[in-house]
């Protein structure tokens, strides 16, 4: 099967399992980052099929979905190999998405992601960040009923503890500048949501 087919495969089979997803991994989520990878992917000259696959699957074994979302990375591997994914392409997808984690950056220092994975990896960063990434938090922290502020589970925290770290990560050129903007107005955000609670203290 041509790559535009497997592709269109692939939109659809993760389509089905997001739809309803509730935490901000959602199909929306999958394809903003799908699209920041294939636009930083020809920036920098990446292979835009990996990419988009690996972008388009990213989140499917993610541990925040429910166990009803949530594929191992076995099913994702056997399901790209039905869609007539050649071996060492799905290799290299499940490489991109099993160390591109947040929580994986510790590891990638010793072995670093291929130019596709950093690829997606900033893309997936990109959208922790920014008016979107700000949504998401909220989306996230509603989800699982923590609150706003106020406690180690709260978003305010998650925005000390990493999304004020992402753009710092960032690894291409074309995540780094696009990283910037949505940086400054998440800070920007933070100083006025602290801004506003901290009235209820004096």
């Amino acid at each position: 099967m041509h790559e535009k087919g497997q592709l269109e495969n692939i939109r659809h089979w993760v389509k089905e399992k997001l739809i309803n997803e509730r935490t901000g991994h959602d199909w929306l989520h999958t394809s903003r980052v799908a699209a920041l990878a294939l636009y930083i992917g020809r920036e920098e000259h990446a292979n835009l099929f990996v990419t988009e696959a690996a972008a388009l699957v990213h989140d499917v074994i993610d541990a925040k979905l429910s166990e009803s979302e949530r594929l191992t990375i076995c099913e994702v591997t056997e399901q790209l190999a039905a869609f007539g994914i050649a071996d060492g392409t799905v290799k290299e997808i499940a490489d991109i998405i099993t160390r591109m984690s947040f929580r994986h950056r510790g590891m990638l220092r010793e072995r670093p992601l291929s130019l596709e994975g950093k690829t997606v990896q900033d893309a997936d960063m990109l959208d922790a960040i920014g008016a979107v990434g700000i949504a998401r938090a909220f989306t996230f922290a509603g989800a699982k009923g923590h609150p706003m502020y106020g406690s180690q589970a709260s978003v305010l925290v998650h925005f000390e503890e990493k999304l004020f770290l992402l753009k710092d990560l960032m690894n291409t050129k074309t995540g780094i500048r696009l990283a910037e903007e949505r940086h400054e107005f998440l800070l920007r955000f933070a100083a006025q949501f602290q801004k506003e609670i901290e009235v209820q203290e004096r």
